[in-house]
């Protein structure tokens, strides 16, 4: 029942179009497919198939990254302690296997033995061998073996696990450089181990091409750098003036994803812990674990899911849950746990994301679009980078410059959806001070006339009567208008109401307050008024205006008026000495039996002493 209305209540198209649902609901099922196809991947992918293709490869100057898929052979050594030489043998040589495509071994430890056989036609030639990993635990090359069975260079060892100068070239990526002076056919052994999941997607290459391309590539890091670390500035900056969680945890999703990508990239183990390599793995590792926490902290409050979206919510808390879970077994070493949770957690957050954007979206909250955009932009790159890793596109080092270029446009527009998130919290803001002082206005008006109420008049003598001003108060009394209300009803009463405020407001500057306190009385403060003949004539003018007739349903309607007269600070010190004061002068009106205004300083003193409830 729960779950029936809550996706009764997501689905009112009440805020997005047809297209905006059909667009997102797209997005979503693509990520569902793609988390679905993954966990199919990791549960039952075969990392070597047979194929009986090339024996060996033709090395060319010029090379630009030849694949080796479909010319190396694989063999998995169960035992764990096989050497070269047991390898080389012809009974073992029998076991190789050659893949149609790179070999992925799925978290599995054991040694995988490559078996490349190459062919040198010219003189010459200086190549290499490049394995797209940074990871892998250790990696031994032996060889080239000629026609004879003799290995003419010493093997060369490197990995994650060895100190970054073990590393041929200082290339970031592990590479092997060897030369063949002579045309003919060679033979090159790979032994490979990582407790790290890995892609091997071998190539050959021509030197000379290779590190050209390696520039292009230090090229692009520089660039994606370059942009994560002025975002990491400038989102530092907005977080010590607003102090807004929201920039501490954006800091927390740059400053991992910069992690990441500088671990992805080989960087971490050159530049920050050259000679301590367990350090560059564990960075390797936890850096995309603390990514998607981040990620997750980010888009919690940025999306703000628990207003939004808040099943989206408890189902991000229980991913974030999980993925601190993971953290602390990886810790322990379960590795295979963190991985595992690692590549699930990015899938399931990207899908909680965003239907908690397209939640926030339906409720009007447009910085959602944004976020939506930037889950698009690096969803994308990393569609192409596991297709690639899964041999369905040919893998080339431009597809980790996607990866990173992607993670840096979707960071760039999260950055630009906290901009577009200021506005909105800015506009909310000015709305809410727009909302409150319209009920602070209408608290302080008389509803029927549109003149102060008694509050309204209060807070206006509070703000204007003050040392050293001087102002008057004139109140005003209506005469024989219960006449109008019993013979005419209260309709007719409540349009002379209406239509005796306007006269009086007609009567007075802008500055100056009318007020109803009720029934038939009415009040005017002049502000800065004080001289008694210029007060007689406002007073005599009101009069006038108050006693002018009113149509009414085609009967003329009229009223007269009491008045009487104070001045601040001589009649009071404050409103009610004020009222008091006027309202002695008008009762002294009334009680005369004419109609007209009296000052409270003409009264008698007999007559001014006489208290009046107001």
């Amino acid at each position: 029942m729960l779950l029936r209305d809550w996706l009764s209540s997501v689905w009112e198209p009440r805020r997005l179009s047809v297209a905006q649902w059909w667009a997102g609901g797209a997005v979503l099922l693509f990520m569902l497919a793609l988390l679905a196809l993954v966990l199919f991947q990791a549960g039952g992918r075969q990392a070597v198939r047979s194929h009986g293709g090339a024996t060996e490869l033709t090395l060319r100057a010029g090379a630009e990254g030849l694949p080796l898929a479909g010319v190396m052979g694989v063999w998995i050594d169960t035992t764990g302690h096989l050497s070269v030489d047991d390898v080389r043998t012809p009974a073992n040589q029998a076991r190789f296997e050659v893949p149609v495509s790179p070999v992925a071994t799925n978290m599995n430890t054991q040694p995988y033995w490559f078996r490349i056989p190459v062919r040198q036609v010219g003189h010459e030639g200086d190549w290499l061998i490049s394995v797209p990993s940074v990871a892998a635990s250790e990696l031994a090359f032996y060889g080239p073996y000629d026609d004879s069975g003799q290995a003419l260079s010493p093997p060369v060892v490197m990995g994650i696990t060895h100190p970054y100068s073990a590393r041929p070239l200082g290339a970031e990526r592990m590479v092997y450089r060897f030369h063949l002076a002579q045309p003919g056919d060679y033979v090159i052994y790979l032994r490979a181990v990582s407790r790290l999941g890995q892609v091997y997607a071998l190539t050959a290459w021509d030197t000379g091409e290779y590190m050209a391309g390696v520039q292009t590539k230090r090229l692009f890091d520089g660039l994606s750098y370059g942009i994560l670390l002025g975002m990491l500035a400038y989102n530092l900056v907005l977080l010590v003036l607003f102090r807004d969680r929201v920039y501490a945890y954006y800091l927390l999703n740059c400053a991992s994803a910069l992690l990441t990508i500088a671990s992805f990239n080989g960087h971490v183990a050159r530049y920050l812990w050259p000679d301590q390599p367990s350090w560059a793995e564990w960075a390797y590792v936890l850096a995309p674990a603390a990514w998607i926490v981040g990620a997750i902290l980010f888009a919690r409050r940025f999306l703000d899911l628990a207003r939004y979206a808040p099943l989206v919510d408890r189902l991000s808390q229980g991913l974030m849950g999980l993925m601190l879970l993971s953290v602390v077994l990886g810790l322990m070493g379960h590795w295979r746990w963190l991985m595992s949770a690692t590549e699930i957690g990015a899938m399931v957050g990207a899908v909680t994301g965003l239907a908690g954007a397209l939640l926030g979206l339906r409720h009007g909250y447009r910085p959602a679009g944004l976020y939506i955009l930037g889950l698009i932009v690096v969803f994308a790159a990393a569609f192409l980078l596991v297709l690639s890793n899964w041999g369905v596109l040919h893998w080339t080092a431009m597809h980790l410059n996607v990866l990173q270029l992607g993670v840096a446009a979707e960071l760039l527009v999260f950055s630009v959806a906290l901009g577009t998130r200021i506005r909105v919290l800015r506009r909310a803001q000015s709305e809410l001070h727009a909302r409150a002082e319209h009920l602070a206005i209408v608290a302080e008006t008389d509803t029927l006339t549109g003149a102060a109420n008694r509050a309204g008049l209060a807070q206006a003598t509070q703000r204007l009567l003050q040392p050293g001003q001087r102002h008057a108060l004139l109140l005003l009394d209506l005469d024989n208008f219960k006449p109008i209300n019993d013979r005419f009803g209260h309709e007719a009463g409540d349009q002379m109401l209406q239509e005796v405020a306007r006269r009086l407001r007609e009567q007075v500057r802008p500055a100056d307050v009318v007020a109803r306190l009720g029934g038939d009385e009415f009040v005017i403060l002049l502000t800065g008024l004080h001289d008694r003949q210029r007060l007689g004539q406002v007073a005599h003018r009101v009069l006038q205006a108050v006693r002018a007739p009113m149509a009414w349903q085609g009967h003329p309607l009229s009223v007269g008026a009491s008045l009487g007269l104070a001045r601040f600070p001589d009649d009071g010190a404050n409103l009610p000495g004020l009222l008091r004061a006027a309202d002695r002068a008008m009762y002294h009106v009334k009680q005369d039996g004419q109609t007209g205004f009296a000052f409270h300083e003409d009264l008698p003193d007999a007559f001014a002493s006489v208290p009046r409830g107001l």
